[in-house]
């Protein structure tokens, strides 16, 4: 940024932060930012969640009342070049006249698109700029040329720049010389779930070919007919939701695997499943994985890029298997299907990660990102920082 005075300047009040995102509709990044949001409010801090989409599409995930809620109400147009334009522009200035009217110590943005408007939003106002990849960016294929080039230039004037994984770290330095911090998902509090586990098999998450969701189907479809009292839920909802109930028909499967849509109760299902499998092509960090695993689930987990090798060490707390193989993943599945004291010493080693993940420790590095001079409490943030690995890699 131009070093321009600090919009917000005052220790004595408490931090006053905006977080942007697209929407709340559901989704990993957006219950993150509802957490974050909600964690802070409750300590006292001045929250705004400001997101891009209009009232009409209605949040999924909870918000503390302590948490000011706003609608920007800009729709992104697919109709010309120009019309689309005119959207951004229209959106860049919203965000920018909330900025002014609120005078934020600092603003939070995830996901590349409302990063990069963000960015530009916060131009020479001083107001400090953190923005979060929540994806592996160098195998997220699915961004438009004109965001690709708008992010390698505007992520070098961010203040910092938030990767989930030391991979997607590495390409963000690369790429857009931005100055990079590697801080993983927090882990929320879980509730208390008492119940035995079923001979169910979980996958959640949107539901889109990153996902994998069909590579869970065909592994499953091999094996289904020797474990006859195991089913499938896949939770989540998404653009590939017709595809997968075709193949999952063509399979015939129907009656085995059920497509549950959003749930509000997700640990619950994680509580009760017998297996957790997130076959994902790619990801930024898991965080079903990593929920699942502090519920004390059994999660087997393709190896794909960022994310996965960090929270399971294979056979230790969890599986790990090739990215889209099928045999591998459909000879693990079965192994722990009929292997239940195997699956409860994975489950039990895999719900130390509450400790390695806990919600505290993760939300102090993000403080020391968004508010470095400060301190909180008895706390020295610039300590806290150095503890816990939020480090600049520039």
């Amino acid at each position: 940024m131009l070093p321009t005075p600090r919009l917000g300047s005052s220790h004595a009040k408490p931090p006053n932060i905006l977080l942007v995102t697209g929407s709340l509709e559901g989704g990993g990044a957006e219950r993150v930012m509802s957490d974050m949001a909600n964690y802070w409010a409750n300590r006292g801090w001045q929250v705004t969640l400001a997101t891009w989409s209009g009232s009409k599409i209605q949040d999924f995930y909870f918000l503390s009342p302590n948490v000011r809620r706003v609608w920007l109400d800009v729709h992104s147009s697919k109709v010309s070049l120009f019309a689309k334009l005119r959207s951004n522009v229209s959106r860049i200035h919203k965000l920018r006249r909330l900025l002014l009217a609120l005078r934020p110590d600092a603003v939070i943005s995830f996901i590349d698109v409302s990063n990069v408007g963000t960015i530009f939003a916060a131009v020479g106002l001083g107001v400090r700029v953190v923005v979060s990849e929540r994806i592996d960016p160098s195998l997220n294929f699915g961004v438009i040329r004109l965001v690709r080039a708008l992010r390698r230039v505007s992520y070098s004037w961010a203040d910092k720049v938030v990767a989930q994984t030391h991979d997607a770290a590495r390409w963000i330095e690369n790429r857009c010389r931005a100055k990079v911090v590697v801080i993983p998902n927090a882990l929320r509090v879980l509730p208390e779930v008492a119940c035995e586990r079923m001979p169910l098999i979980i996958a959640v998450g949107r539901l889109t070919k990153q996902k994998g969701f069909d590579l869970l189907l065909k592994a499953f479809a091999e094996i289904s007919s020797h474990f006859q009292n195991w089913r499938v839920a896949i939770i989540g909802e998404g653009p590939e939701r017709p595809a997968l109930i075709e193949l999952r028909d063509q399979l015939n499967l129907t009656d085995r695997v059920e497509f549950t849509g959003q749930v509000r109760d997700v640990e619950a299902w994680m509580a009760r499943a017998g297996l957790v499998v997130q076959p994902s092509r790619f990801e930024g960090f898991p965080n079903v994985v990593l929920e699942s695993m502090g519920m004390g689930a059994t999660v087997i987990c393709a190896d794909c890029p960022s994310g996965p090798s960090d929270l399971i060490e294979d056979g230790i707390n969890g599986r790990l298997v090739p990215v889209e193989d099928v045999a591998a993943l459909m000879q693990v599945m079965a192994e722990l299907m009929s292997q239940p004291e195997v699956r409860e010493r994975l489950g039990r080693e895999a719900s130390k990660v509450k400790q390695h993940y806990r919600q505290d420790l993760i939300m102090a590095q993000w403080e020391a990102c968004l508010l470095p001079e400060r301190t909180f409490g008895n706390r020295d943030i610039r300590s806290e920082q150095l503890r816990n690995g939020c480090e600049s890699r520039n």
